[in-house]
């Protein structure tokens, strides 16, 4: 004798496939908000190792041109066939990285997209604002402060900021290498850390509190050592007033 069956097939009720359905929507939001922050803990140590390779580029560029550091713009700089460029900082670091490239091509988009060289900071969006990524504005900056406090302790002034941006500061003016900041993440290829801008590293909505490293700033100093600082830290040892 046959057992009847039933025409109708346990399945999942309503309640249970919602049980489920939030559950892998929670564990997604999870896995996705762990991802995010490994991809940004990978971008934050790049960023520093990447730093780390700028400081022996400045020190060979500054045995070459009687020890003194490169202005942050320079409008003249001389060429091998006897004609000048404007170049910034981190174009003559990158000259030093791929001799023989034609300065027009380090400020190419292209360019950068295929070489993928150390000068581009990892954390600096191209669609940040106000400045964002481009080739002339990597998210590594010159200290400028460096020549001002310099004209400060010679002149009693400072100069006006072209000035400023052309100076060649000679090593043998700084008086604590080890105390003096030379390179910084920022949003432009200078940077003067004073009260005012290190302000904007407390604002979640700025450029500058996207750059920090578990909120700290990666400092690249004039004697070559690298140091993680808040901008609080920053503020109370007065790097902004060296050298002095």
């Amino acid at each position: 004798m046959e057992t009847s069956k039933s025409p109708y097939k346990k399945g999942f009720t309503l309640v249970e496939l919602l049980v489920v359905i939030v559950i892998i929507a929670s564990l997604a939001s999870v896995v996705f908000t762990m991802t995010t922050k490994a991809m940004r803990a990978a971008k934050a140590t790049r960023a520093i190792e990447n730093m780390r390779q700028i400081a022996p580029l400045l020190a060979n560029y500054a045995s070459d041109h009687s020890m003194k550091l490169p202005p942050a713009e320079n409008n003249n700089y001389s060429l091998p066939d006897g004609s000048t460029v404007e170049i910034r900082w981190n174009e003559v670091c990158l000259e030093q990285l791929y001799p023989g490239t034609d300065f027009e091509r380090f400020q190419e988009k292209v360019w950068w997209e295929q070489n993928k060289p150390i000068l581009r900071n990892p954390l600096f969006k191209e669609s940040a604002t106000p400045r964002g990524w481009e080739p002339r504005n990597p998210g590594y900056a010159f200290n400028l402060m460096i020549s001002e406090n310099l004209a400060i302790l010679r002149d009693g002034a400072s100069l006006a900021q072209d000035e400023l941006l052309a100076t060649s500061v000679s090593l043998a003016s700084i008086a604590e290498p080890e105390r003096t900041p030379m390179i910084a993440p920022c949003d432009n290829f200078f940077y003067r850390y004073d009260e005012n801008q290190l302000e904007e590293f407390e604002d979640e909505e700025t450029t500058l509190f996207g750059l920090l490293s578990d909120g700290k700033i990666p400092i690249l100093f004039v004697d070559g050592h690298l140091e993680s600082l808040t901008p609080k830290e920053y503020l109370t040892r007065e790097l902004f007033m060296l050298p002095r």
